[in-house]
């Protein structure tokens, strides 16, 4: 963070399901800017340069520029975001993260230009952005249960706002965490496909190496996430995922549905009011919502 620093990122619009540029607090979270301009600007809402179009607005081919400003002054001007929210101290680190979900072909990244006392540099783009020695984030703590000394409770879903994690603000976050099932079991999640843009399971680990990729049938590596064309649905919409290692391959295929290798985390994303779908909508995840209900687990042999 330095007092009157300016960042532009010039990209283009890619063949993708979704795109955003947000920028991050040194807490890794969303924040609002001293003059409340929000954190974050979806696909549809980024104004293209002159002689481009923007294809989550209207109908023309990707590939059209477009241009986001990072500043300290964003006073609500369009493709403009915050730098870091009021008060912070000249030093501290921020984020800038630009996202693409499901894109078709290839895509570049945005070229990154820092702007300050009139001299312009152009730099590189970064590596991971969290180190591997960042700290676990709300891990989860088990009590035992009725079924036995050292069962874990049945999972519940319940919808976190990933503060810390880099959330996305177009994003909800339904999520449970599980110790491992006995030996034999694995985990059944049920739940009905919500009609959104995007959406997807996946199981993360809350310390240790991150993801839950595991061996893969046949050679290779899963990564431990189902996108929603990955996932076969029931003439009602709704879908099974049996969690379990490539070990318990067996025991998962008993179960009627998809399959991800061994905490689970349901990712949607709401739909741009240009969508479809559903204008204007929110991602909706609770039991008996017609346009979706949340994910409910189960232990299953």
């Amino acid at each position: 963070m330095r007092k009157h620093l300016v960042i532009e990122l010039d990209g283009r619009f890619p063949d993708a399901r979704y795109a955003s540029v947000a920028t991050y607090d040194a807490h890794r979270s969303s924040f609002t800017g001293p003059d409340g301009t929000p954190s974050a600007l979806t696909d549809h809402q980024l104004l293209p340069d002159r002689g481009s179009g923007n294809p989550y607005r209207r109908p023309v081919r990707p590939g059209g520029k477009f241009t986001v400003t990072v500043t300290d002054t964003p006073a609500g001007r369009p493709d403009v975001l915050p730098l870091a929210p009021a008060g912070t101290p000249e030093g501290a680190e921020g984020t800038a993260v630009y996202r693409i979900y499901l894109p078709h072909g290839t895509f570049r990244l945005p070229k990154v230009t820092f702007v300050q006392g009139g001299h312009r540099v152009r730099v590189g783009t970064c590596a991971d952005a969290l180190s591997s020695a960042a700290s676990a984030v709300g891990a989860p703590s088990w009590t035992t249960s009725s079924a036995g000394e050292g069962t874990p409770p049945p999972p519940a879903f319940s919808r976190s706002g990933g503060a810390g994690l880099y959330p996305n603000p177009d994003n909800a976050y339904p999520s449970t965490g599980f110790d491992a099932p006995p030996t034999g079991q694995v985990l059944v999640v049920r739940g009905k496909a919500a009609q959104v843009r995007y959406w997807s399971m996946c199981d993360n680990r809350w310390w240790g190496p991150p993801g839950g990729r595991q061996p893969a049938a046949g050679g290779g590596v899963d990564p431990g996430c189902r996108a929603d064309f990955d996932t076969r649905l029931s003439p009602a919409g709704t879908y099974t995922y049996a969690v379990g290692t490539e070990d318990q391959r067996a025991a998962v295929e008993r179960v009627p549905g998809g399959h991800l290798p061994a905490a689970v985390l349901g990712r949607t994303d709401r739909p741009a009011p240009t969508d479809p779908a559903e204008h204007g909508g929110r991602a909706r995840l609770r039991r008996g919502d017609p346009a979706g209900s949340g994910p409910e687990g189960c232990l299953g042999s």
